[in-house]
């Protein structure tokens, strides 16, 4: 069942992802390239050579409190002598921006209002966030299970990597929750407060999984960050496609260039 919506989850990315490209260029009549270069320059910015290096770091980082003492020591701390029912409340909330039946739908509705308002910010948010998305998920799902992971309690050993033998080594709700308030910290580069509040609340959901003991700060921690690389890919694909191109241009009456500027 777990299998299977998880299929679903990336199937309805997929759909989702294709519908809000599609509003977004308004029946365009090369509406079906540009969905498949989208997707393709997203996929290619976020497994570029310098960003998989990054993220081997990044989870090599992980690794350690994974595969030591930490994360039990950790999880020992918060739940003797942070954990109380204040926290559980504050949870309780922060956990629901980390489920995918609920975050998938306010995005795809957000990414179709591109169809009424194309500039709208919070069309872009939902169609930035999608995207990011259909990016991450796979690697989210591969490396849940590459790292094997457990949660607490559940097994002797706890959140050590055994690849392939439990799929529990990235928070998938810290995943999640992340990246709608990573969209938007990216999407306010300029608005500082804005910004760093945004960066804040993307940990929140995160932090709700060492709370309520379903994940190790590790796992945690691995989740929040497949979340920021997958938004920054998205927002970097586009980046990329912005500035000056050159293009020779050759027929039997004209030969010349053609130039073309994206901001």
């Amino acid at each position: 069942m777990k299998k299977n919506f998880k299929i679903l989850f990336i199937s309805l990315i997929t759909l989702s992802l294709q519908i809000s490209i599609c509003l977004t260029e308004s029946f365009a009549s090369d509406t079906e390239n540009k969905i498949i270069n989208t997707v393709i320059n997203d996929y290619k910015s976020f497994y570029s050579g310098d960003r998989l290096l990054r993220m081997g770091i990044g989870f090599g980082i992980g690794a350690l409190p994974a595969n030591t003492g930490i994360d039990d020591s950790i999880q020992d701390w918060f739940q003797d002598d942070i954990r109380s029912s204040t926290t559980d409340d504050m949870s309780d909330v922060f956990k629901e921006f980390g489920e995918r039946q609920f975050l998938l739908p306010i995005t795809a509705v957000a990414a179709a209002l591109k169809f009424a308002a194309p500039e709208s910010p919070i069309a872009n948010w939902g169609a930035y966030s999608l995207r990011a998305y259909a990016t991450g998920t796979p690697a989210l799902l591969l490396m849940q299970r590459a790292t094997g992971g457990s949660r607490p309690g559940e097994t002797n050993h706890r959140s050590h990597w055994r690849p392939f033998e439990d799929d529990n080594g990235v928070s998938g709700h810290g995943y999640v929750g992340a990246v709608p308030f990573l969209t938007i910290a990216r999407m306010n580069e300029e608005n500082k407060p804005v910004k760093y509040l945004a960066l804040l609340a993307s940990t929140f959901t995160a932090w709700s999984r060492i709370n309520d003991n379903a994940h190790y700060f590790s796992q945690a921690a691995l989740g929040w960050y497949l979340a920021y690389e997958s938004v920054d890919a998205v927002f970097d694909a586009d980046e990329k496609q912005k500035g000056l191109t050159v293009i020779p241009v050759i027929s039997p009456d004209t030969v010349g260039i053609s130039a073309n500027i994206r901001w």
